[in-house]
């Protein structure tokens, strides 16, 4: 049985995560309002942190992996 490298497990997560909150905040606004209703006004789809958060995740695969 091979080693599990836990680098990679924890990168794909985040990466999963974080593709997630892009999608939800570019696509699915609409969708997450009406889901989580009086709700979603304290967890709003924001563009710009699901955007940085995308980046910073990959910032993080790259110190990871190099």
């Amino acid at each position: 049985m091979e080693h599990i490298d836990w680098r990679v497990v924890f990168f794909v997560l985040l990466l999963i995560d974080s593709l997630g909150s892009v999608f939800v905040a570019w696509f699915g606004a609409g969708f997450w309002n009406k889901v989580l209703g009086p709700l979603s006004q304290y967890f709003p789809p924001a563009k710009g942190w699901s955007a940085w958060y995308f980046i910073l995740t990959l910032i993080i695969g790259y110190l990871l992996f190099n």
